[in-house]
This record gives C-alpha cells, structure tokens and sequence, in this order.
C-alpha cells in the first residue's frame, strides 16, 4: 500500500470536515506515517521547490514516497527504530533535478567514445583525435563533440580534416550536432563529389570551385552518416545504461529525451525491464518519417505514435513528438526575422513551410499529442508559435503543454505569446555567454544588436510565461548548476570561480539585464520542469504524497557567492527513496 493514499485522506478531511474531526485525522495519519518511517534527512537547508514552503529542516520518506516536510522536532515524531538518518549539516536538500531536454543516445555514445567536448583549443582536439585514432576499433574513426568555434564559418576544411589523417575515413560530429564533417577518404567512402547536390533542407559546404569542402549541416549530415558502422541493440542499451548513470551522478532524476527513434523506445523499455532504468524519462518521439531526421520508417513511425501509452511503462513515457522548425546561426540555418548580414535579403529557411508546418501541428494537437520543438532563430520561433495559435483555435485550448527548445533569439513581439498559448519556454541557460560560438560564428552574421538580444530569459519570465531548464547534453555541460551559475551571471563559468566582487565585474557579460535569480532557476530545474513532462502531482518537489526523488548537495547554493555554484559537488541522488548515486 502507498502511504500518498493516507495524505491525501487527510486532504480531504481537511477540506470538508471541522476542527475536531482534522485533528482526528491528523493523529491517525501520524500514527500510521510514523510506522512507515524508513529515511529521514536532517540538519541542512530543504529547499522544496513547493511554493506554500519553500524551505524545511527536515523530511521523511516512507518506502518511494515523502510523507513529512517540515521542522526537525515534528520530524522527530516519525522516527522508528529501523529508521536511516542522514545528516545534511552544512549542505543543501533538494527535488531530483530535471533535465527537460538532452539525448541520452548521444550523450552515451560520447561517453563511451572518442569524445572531444572538453578540448580547450584546436591543437587539444588534435591530440585526442591522434589518440583516438590509435585505439579505433573499427574502419572509420568516429568522433564526438567538436567545438566549430575553433574554425571559421564555413567549419572544418578537407586541408585541416586530411592532415589528422589521411589514412582511415574519419566523421567529426560538431558539438552543436547540426553538422559533420569528413576527409576526403570518408568523402570517398559515401561517394561524394562536386556533382552531389544538397538535400532538402541540407547544406554541403563548398569551395570557391563548387568542390565540397568537409563540412555538412542538417539533413546533408544522413550522407556521410548513413555509412558510419551502426550499433547492435545490445550496443544501444549498454550505451544508454552509461549515460543513464553519468545523468545520475548530476543529480538528475527525470529527464526530457529529446529525438527518441523505436530503437531507443526498445532500449528504455528494456532497461525497466532490468530494473536498470533509474531516471524518469519522457520521450519525444522524432518526427521525420524516415526522411531529414530519423530512420524510423513511415510505418514504424505511425506504430509508436499510435501505441505511445502501450509503450509507456512507470518511469518512461512515451509523451510528445519531436519537430524541427529551423537549425542554428553557424552555417546560417537558423530562421530570422531580419537577414543574415553576410547573405544580403536571406533569412533562412524553415523545416516545414509555415502552412505545413500548422497542419503538423494541429493533426498532432487533434490526437492530443504534446509537440516538442527545437526553434532558434527568431523566425523560426514565431513560425512555431504561429502554429500553435492555429492548432489553438482549430482544436480549443488543450492542457498538452507544448515546448520550444533553444530560443537563441526571440522578438519581443513574441514574448507575451508564450504564456497566451501555455507553451514551456525551454532555455539552455548554458549557452547564455559571450563564448567563441557566439563572438566569432554568431556575431558576424547577425550583428551586435542581436546579440544583445540573445537568450532572453529574464524577459521571458517577466512576460509571464514557464520556463524550463535543459542541458541539450551532450552538446553541452550536463551538469545543471553550471547553467544555473551562467543563468544568474551570464558570463564564463569556468573562468570566474576564483574571482572577487571587484574582478566579477570586469568579466565578459552577455545582457545583463536577461540575468535571473536562482529560486526561478532551481524551479526551471524542479518543479516547472515537472510540469512540462506532465508528472508535477508525482515529482518536482519536496511535498509530502509525492514520490522521493531527492539530491543532496556538498554546499547551499543559497549560502555562497553565486560563482561557486558550479563548484558545488552533488553527494547523493534518490528516486523512489532508492540511493542511485554516491560521490563517496
């Protein structure tokens, strides 16, 4: 039996009975919560992410559930003999993070591979990559994670990509995994030439001759791919099972799956199956049809969709469909208002036009299917809004609480919108910088004002509307408290750890006025985050009823100057009351 039964007994009671009989009620939930009594966490800061108390001293879990949040000495009353204390003086308390948006496939696959995402520089990249190519274990040498900050804006070239080696077929996926890039034996290998044509929606970089170049972006990223050696089903799980316990060990405990393709269904389901599965997952199933963006066929495609709740188990949901609107500022894929200012009256080009883009949408909408969406520029982020508004009135007022992932821009004539329509602006608040992707690929481009304008998130959240937090792992940090210090700073997380008041100030900042406090970050984390993978009556925050999915931290983030955020450890991580992580 589930003690959430006994709390919300007591709601009830609370709500329609008097005095005499409330206290009655609350004796006999007491008495039988006392005897359930497995875990207690006292002595640190609690912070709840519940907005009727956001802060405690105590809390008790009863087998997967929290029955007690409140002061230690009435914490004191549910303790039994067989009850596990853990002291948390000096550290911090909080909801299991949520990730409201990475890839748990390609974060494994970077883990478990050549993985360049901590180069600091070229010739770093250049070193791994000469490492990784001695211990290949197959033809090609495959690599993750390459910064394009590094190179100019057309991205790697064949003279830089042959002089790595010019002795296997070698693919570079960038960082931001809108792009390849390959040397002439990998071009070789999936025989392109200056006669191959860009895709739909693709772009193959090219030299002044016509002659491709090394790079290609979007869907022109499926012609080097479709060549590159695939993973047996066993491989998937294994390299899902990897990035599962590295998601763990941040202190995350649901995670929003952003592309999940049916081998990816498969592999969650099996993993709940072996009792492996620690982390809430909602997926968002990729749409594509086995054109741009999966390999699902149109068949297998429809299958899932169609069976999403059969698919479903307890901790992963089969929840929403995964759209692509536009692609990124590097490589100018991304979809403006205003025109690139290398590429004179282009604005780029959407995914879908704008009035396929709103049947999509309202045919998802009409199945009552939650419509996830990558949207960076500002133009692709109206255009999904648009298609919103036209699934709105076509449909009425759904609660399937739609999202937008990335936002790099966004007009302020679309800020208000989103709270209009109850779409989760979905912010990696770690791209919030003025690093070398925005300085040297974005700035060109687009120009000082909209950089200015960029990541908006403290006018997105004044205008009303839910924001959520995601890591886009593994194109960047996983960690949350390194996005949630640049959320608060907007400046390099890496740089400013060790620096006084005074040098904070002289610091690179990108927009002060987009900064944002750390309660509305911690609950883009928690609870908002909960709400838009639709389980906030099940997690997101410390509430008594709700399950115990629980991070304790090394420092309060609420105690210690905002630059150390990042350096705060995360020491244990619970769901269902289940240790799933230990630092010791």
């Amino acid at each position: 039996m589930r003690w959430q039964t006994t709390t919300n007994w007591m709601l009830w009671l609370r709500a329609f009975t008097g005095k005499g009989l409330l206290s009655c009620a609350l004796f006999i939930g007491t008495t039988a919560l006392t005897e359930a009594a497995d875990l207690m966490f006292v002595g640190g800061h609690i912070y709840t992410a519940d907005a009727s108390k956001l802060s405690a001293e105590a809390l008790v879990v009863s087998d997967d559930t929290i029955v007690f949040v409140g002061s230690r000495k009435e914490a004191e009353a549910y303790r039994k003999p067989s009850t596990r204390t853990i002291d948390t003086e000096g550290k911090m308390v909080m909801p299991g993070f949520h990730d409201a948006h990475l890839h748990t496939f390609m974060g494994g696959r970077s883990l478990l591979g050549c993985d360049l995402a901590e180069a600091p520089d070229l010739q770093a990249v250049e070193a791994i990559l000469s490492l990784c190519l001695e211990k290949r274990q197959q033809q090609w040498l495959v690599a993750e994670g390459l910064n394009l900050g590094f190179f100019g804006q057309s991205g790697p070239e064949l003279s830089w990509l042959d002089g790595v080696t010019d002795r296997v077929p070698m693919l570079l996926r960038a960082s931001d995994g809108h792009s390849v890039s390959a040397n002439t034996l990998g071009l070789a290998m999936a025989q392109i030439s200056v006669e191959t044509e860009d895709p739909p929606a693709g772009i193959i970089e090219r030299d002044e001759l016509g002659v491709p170049s090394g790079t290609f972006r979007e869907s022109a990223m499926d012609l080097l791919e479709r060549y590159v050696p695939t993973m047996t089903e066993q491989d998937r799980i294994e390299t899902m099972r990897a990035a599962i316990k590295a998601i763990n060990q941040f202190g995350i405990t649901s995670a929003f799956d952003a592309w999940v393709s049916a081998s990816d269904v498969a592999a969650y389901r099996a993993l709940e199956a072996e009792d492996q599965l620690t982390l809430r997952v909602r997926g968002a199933l990729a749409y594509g049809h086995g054109d741009l963006f999966t390999t699902d066929t149109t068949a297998v495609y429809e299958s899932n969709l169609n069976e999403r709740e059969a698919l479903s188990t307890d901790r992963f949901k089969l929840g929403a469909v995964k759209l692509f609107i536009d692609g990124v500022l590097e490589g100018e894929t991304a979809v403006l208002l205003a025109p690139y200012l290398n590429k004179p009256g282009y604005l780029g080009e959407l995914t879908y036009p704008q009035d396929e883009l709103n049947q999509i949408v309202s045919d998802l909408v009409s199945k009552d299917v939650q419509v996830y969406t990558h949207a960076l520029g500002d133009g692709g982020v109206r255009a999904i809004l648009d298609a919103f508004e036209f699934a709105q009135q076509t449909h009425g007022l759904k609660d399937l609480r739609h999202q937008i992932s990335h936002m790099q821009l966004i007009h302020p004539d679309d800020q208000g919108r989103f709270a209009e329509l109850n779409v989760a602006a979905n912010f990696q608040a770690l791209w919030a910088l003025p690093d070398e992707w925005i300085i040297n690929l974005n700035l060109p481009v687009v120009g000082l004002d909209r950089v200015h304008r960029m990541y908006p998130i403290a006018s997105v959240v004044e205008s009303g509307a839910t924001i959520v937090g995601g890591s886009d792992w593994n194109v960047s940090s996983l960690n949350p408290l390194n996005a949630i210090e640049v959320a608060i700073l907007r400046q390099d997380w890496m740089k400013n750890d060790a620096l006084t008041t005074e040098e904070l100030l002289q610091l690179d900042v990108l927009n002060r006025s987009e900064r944002v406090g750390l309660d509305t970050m911690l609950r883009a984390y928690t609870i908002n985050a909960a709400w838009s993978m639709h389980q906030e009556a099940v997690t997101g925050s410390l509430t008594a009823g709700k399950r115990a999915d629980i991070v304790i931290l090394s420092e309060d983030l609420f105690a210690i100057p905002p630059q150390r955020i990042s350096t705060v450890q995360v020491e244990q991580t619970f769901i269902d009351g289940q240790r799933v992580y230990s630092n010791e």
